[in-house]
């Protein structure tokens, strides 16, 4: 990983030097120069990292409103498109030559009654170009009118259509982005189905930090599937190492998007199209359609192409890390090789204390906000399930740490959660929760650099309950001292009292008090206003000092004058007790009746203090 401020070195160097990109019209056919009946040659990987060629013959030009909707509309054929079984998945940015010049990318597969052989979609090289040449060299996009296909549409979906549907429509071409598909190294099981199909906001455990902090923008966890990515339904279970070096890459080679690296890996695959030099095009769509991007470049080896009656796809493992692709356009993804990505590192370590196995993860995660919720929910999942090997009840106690360029300190935070159904859905939620909070604050960005997670997890129900609550008495005045005795009993096990007393101020207006034991954190009263946060620190500090559930609160509550509803309560003051390594759980309150009397000041009153429960 690099700092911030030197990758933006490197990419305006990048884009400085693609000024420079001053490609030969001579290495090229633009659209204009298009014939119908040319015939030329498509390259890509069907098997075993070898380039192979197949035969492509032109049939016209899709000539729709604006340069982006503009396609070569081709014939395929030949024993490399015989094996693939017709264009798959992963030949997106295959490119297409007649007589040794590049026309540009094979970029969607489609259907059409008047075409029985296999034909494509080709993306003009002179768009993919734009996406990397900051000079933005003008060069001819307009068709000759005797190589548009009249009155033809192009219906462009996800998936191939119905042989009904195509034969019905006669003047319409059914196409389909062949896929950039993902492969996914060492995430199995529910992991996957988090990383693909996300979670609804409302399927978040009870309790986490999103239910508490008064923050408007909730992370959202749709899943890489709304992005139209598909994920391959083969992959290697653990990250495996491509045998394909950066100086082998030429068009018709296979290139990759990383979005993880490490111990769990995932990417995209797709064909480059065109290399001038370390500088890059392919793919002939976009990824995610992300523009102005910082995702790591990786090599990538093909195994060989899976046919289907679908999509046939080819199946691959991603490589190490080669550069940068820095522009996810319209018409293609952009990069250079060299260049680092700036990735966020994401260290997992997690303890099953039943069985004293630890594993750790080291991840390296691509700097993309809308990705990360789900990124962090699969990998915190996967750690979890590969170390217990169960799913089940229990108690995890996990220390989070966030380090960023934009933070004044690194964030802090310690959770204790208990679970009689799941307990590995809470550290994953609660770390997801944080960091998006953090990078969708309306404040800074806080340059994230390094999240680590350490989690310790038991099958014990580490848990204590607040059995009773009572006071020395049931009438008051301001500037007395409540007295409260405390029962609490751990789960199947010993009951213990704690004492403690709290101050009713001098000045307090109320016709009665509220005296109410909880554990964790607690929702807004009807006479509280949420917190208004005034810069990052504070939002951090707000973090930080939520209660986890390992704290017992005691606390005053009195009635809002002001409000205009009777039960409308708010806090006065509290103190508060740790409970390490267990969860408080259930609350206790009881009221009493406020008089206007003014007593004596008391003395040994122990207000707003934290207390560390003895032998617990």
């Amino acid at each position: 990983m690099i700092r911030r401020s030197l990758l933006g070195l490197c990419i305006a160097l990048i884009v400085a030097g693609s000024a420079a990109f001053a490609y030969d019209r001579s290495e090229f056919l633009f659209l204009d120069e298009i014939e119908v009946g040319m015939t030329g040659v498509g390259k890509t990987i069907v098997s075993q990292d070898v380039i192979d060629e197949f035969a492509a013959e032109v049939l016209g030009i899709i000539d729709q409103p604006g340069e982006l909707s503009d396609f070569i509309v081709v014939r395929v054929s030949g024993n490399a498109i015989g094996r693939a079984g017709g264009i798959a998945q992963g030949m997106s940015g295959s490119p297409i030559t007649i007589d040794g010049k590049l026309i540009g990318a094979l970029s969607r597969a489609a259907n059409w009654s008047k075409e029985i052989t296999p034909i494509g979609l080709v993306t003009p090289i002179e768009q993919m170009l734009e996406v990397v040449d900051a000079a933005r060299v003008a060069v001819a996009s307009e068709p000759a009118a005797v190589a548009v296909l009249q009155d033809v549409a192009v219906v462009d979906g996800l998936l191939p259509a119905g042989p009904d549907l195509v034969a019905a429509s006669p003047d319409t071409i059914f196409a389909y982005p062949v896929d950039t598909p993902l492969i996914a190294a060492g995430f199995s099981g529910r992991s996957l189905d988090l990383l693909m199909d996300g979670a609804g906001i409302e399927d978040a455990p009870a309790g986490w930090i999103g239910d508490y902090l008064p923050i408007d923008v909730a992370p959202a966890f749709d899943g890489l599937s709304a992005l139209n990515l598909s994920l391959l339904p083969l992959a290697a279970s653990q990250p495996a190492a491509s045998s394909v070096e950066a100086a082998d890459l030429v068009p018709g080679s296979s290139i990759g998007v990383a979005l993880a690296t490490g111990d769990l890996s995932l990417g995209a695959l797709g064909t480059l199209t065109y290399r001038d030099g370390d500088t890059l095009v392919g793919f002939g769509h976009p990824f995610i359609s992300n523009g102005s991007s910082n995702f790591p470049m990786s090599t990538v080896s093909i195994i060989d192409t899976m046919k289907t009656y679908q999509a046939s796809f080819k199946l691959g493992t991603l490589g190490e890390t080669i550069g940068t692709i820095f522009e996810d356009r319209t018409a293609a993804i952009g990069g250079r090789i060299g260049p680092e990505a700036d990735t966020i590192e994401l260290l997992l370590g997690v303890h099953d204390l039943d069985r004293d196995v630890t594993k750790d993860f080291a991840i390296g995660l691509v700097d993309e906000s809308r990705l990360m919720p789900e990124l962090l929910l699969s990998t915190g999942f996967e750690a979890i399930d590969r170390t217990l090997d169960r799913i089940g009840a229990g108690t995890v106690e996990v220390t989070y740490q966030i380090l960023g360029d934009g933070l004044e300190a690194p964030l802090e935070r310690t959770d204790v959660f208990l679970s009689t159904v799941d307990i590995a859905v809470y550290a994953p939620w609660q770390l997801a929760g944080i960091v998006s909070f953090l990078q969708y604050n309306e404040f800074e960005d806080p340059q994230i650099t390094r999240i680590a997670a350490s989690m310790s997890l038991t099958e014990e129900i580490r848990a204590i309950q607040i059995h009773d609550l009572e006071l020395d008495r049931w009438i008051y005045a301001p500037g007395e001292t409540i007295r409260f005795t405390l029962t609490l009993q751990t789960y199947q096990g010993e009951t213990q009292i704690e004492t403690g007393e709290i101050l009713i101020p001098e000045d307090l207006y109320s016709d009665y008090v509220i005296v109410r034991a909880y554990g964790g954190p607690r929702y807004l009263e009807g006479g509280e206003t949420p917190a208004v946060f005034d810069d990052l620190p504070d939002l951090i500090d707000a973090i930080e000092t939520l209660p986890s559930y390992s704290q017992l609160t005691v606390e005053l509550f009195a009635v809002d004058p002001f409000s205009p509803y009777g039960d409308a309560m708010y806090g006065v003051s509290e103190i508060t007790y740790d409970f390490p390594g267990h969860v408080v759980y259930s609350e206790r309150e009881v009221s009493a009746v406020l008089t206007e009397s003014q007593p004596p000041e008391e003395d040994g009153i122990n207000d707003d203090k934290t207390q560390t429960a003895p032998n617990w």
